[in-house]
């Protein structure tokens, strides 16, 4: 699992909730010039802006907000990932997860065709070397493979 910095976390708040830096600073009761120092990485949150953050904002998770761990808001229910028994077949897998509250999804085991996959031909696609994501209110993020 790749880390996400705190300001990472803090950034993605200010963008669900449709705010400006600036905004976001005034509903915390802070200078926007802290929050661009945050989000800039030139300074760390302290434990007032935390506090602040969570007061303001209370459906965020805490351990999300400064560890990144867990889920992401406090109405998302946090389930410990069980390691499925390969030697299980199928059926008796999707019984289990059904009987745990869970709907088959995209990635839960399936059995494959017995026939083989054929990949069809395709032109040669050079590697990928940036995304940008550009946001509404034409801030950008740019993505680059490690």
């Amino acid at each position: 699992m790749e880390y996400i910095d705190m300001k990472d976390r803090i950034a993605h708040i200010i963008r669900a909730k449709n705010l400006t830096a600036a905004e976001f600073a005034l509903r915390l009761g802070i200078q926007p010039s802290n929050i661009s120092h945050l989000l800039s990485g030139r300074n760390n949150p302290s434990l007032d802006f935390v506090k602040k953050l969570k007061e303001t904002f209370p459906e965020y998770n805490l351990d999300w907000i400064v560890f990144g761990k867990g889920p992401m808001t406090v109405s998302e229910p946090f389930l410990e990932p069980k390691p499925l028994d390969v030697s299980q077949p199928v059926d008796a897998q999707k019984a289990m997860m059904e009987s745990d509250g869970l709907e088959p999804n995209l990635f839960s085991v399936e059995k494959l065709p017995d026939k083989p996959v054929v990949n069809e031909a395709r032109p040669s696609v050079p590697p990928l070397k940036q995304i940008v994501l550009v946001y509404e209110d034409n801030s950008f993020e740019v993505l680059s493979p490690r």
